[in-house]
């Protein structure tokens, strides 16, 4: 059982897309073979629910008048019969967002019955408050692997600061070879103008260009668009200004200010920060 953590557009979509893609349903003897199955938490889960969206999952119609239990067995037979290794479970803060204690340790009992039942692995995704759910099912807890914590890139942190410039260089090349114009690439505020819209949030890194692509005229990627897409994409005020606006300064000490204050929001630790120094 593996627990993946982490706050809202930190990354957790796109890693779980790379799963799925990783391991497609095929065909095989003319028998449908699934093994990994995405299952997506909505409203508060019970045993009931959590079957029919492990169903729903499977593309397989369920069943109105079965009782919980035989709707678990079904989905038991079910994933025997297409070969599924690992069952990953999306928005797992519901099984603690308006839960009582007791109300999340009998829904997180499925969860432990369904790994022990069929010998998989869990993969349980969510924002950081789903911790919240080893501490109401201290069963679940010792059945669970150490959490996987997706941590946006820390500004304030020389080697992420790196491997964030080399995630915003892949996007740029990518932008080149389609064809882009790119008179922003050369501007040496460019990596902390772009870390001030997304604060190292792999997500809204794509969101905010995602919107350029939207907004752009023509193929030409300038500061103007961007602060046209940050508008746009970035509903957040952790940085009380658009970062593209090229009248205001961005220093250091704003970027971990503002990159602390996503951390704060998301319930995650906060990492020791150093005498702050001016960037930009």
């Amino acid at each position: 059982m593996l627990p993946i953590f982490g706050p809202t557009r930190g990354g957790k979509s796109q890693l779980v897309d790379e799963l799925v893609a990783a391991y497609p349903s095929q065909l095989v003897d003319g028998v449908r073979r699934q093994p990994l199955v995405r299952v997506k938490v909505l409203g508060r889960p019970t045993r009931r629910s959590l079957s029919e969206a492990v169903l729903m999952a499977l593309n397989t119609r369920r069943y109105g008048r079965a009782s919980a239990d035989e709707l678990m067995s079904r989905v038991c037979d079910l994933l025997r019969v297409v070969g599924t290794r690992v069952l990953l479970f999306e928005e797992m803060q519901q099984f603690v967002e308006g839960m009582s204690a007791k109300a999340t340790r009998e829904a997180s009992d499925w969860l432990k019955i369904m790994a022990e039942e069929l010998g998989i692995t869990l993969i349980l995704v969510g924002l950081p408050i789903t911790s919240e759910i080893f501490l109401r099912n201290e069963q679940l807890r010792d059945r669970a692997e150490r959490v996987q914590e997706i941590r946006p890139y820390n500004w304030n942190d020389p080697l992420q600061q790196g491997e964030f410039q080399q995630a915003l260089n892949a996007l740029l090349e990518a932008y080149l070879e389609a064809g882009w114009l790119l008179p922003v690439a050369q501007d040496p505020e460019l990596l902390a103008r772009v870390y001030g819209s997304c604060l190292g949030r792999v997500g809204m890194l794509f969101k905010l260009f995602v919107a350029v692509e939207h907004l752009a005229r023509k193929h030409v990627l300038d500061f103007a668009l961007l602060a046209r897409a940050h508008e746009e994409a970035i509903q957040t005020d952790f940085l009380q200004f658009n970062p593209f606006d090229k009248s205001r300064t961005l220093t250091h000490n704003l970027l971990v200010e503002s990159y602390v204050r996503v951390l704060t929001e998301a319930h995650m630790s906060i990492p020791k920060v150093r005498q702050a120094e001016v960037v930009a």
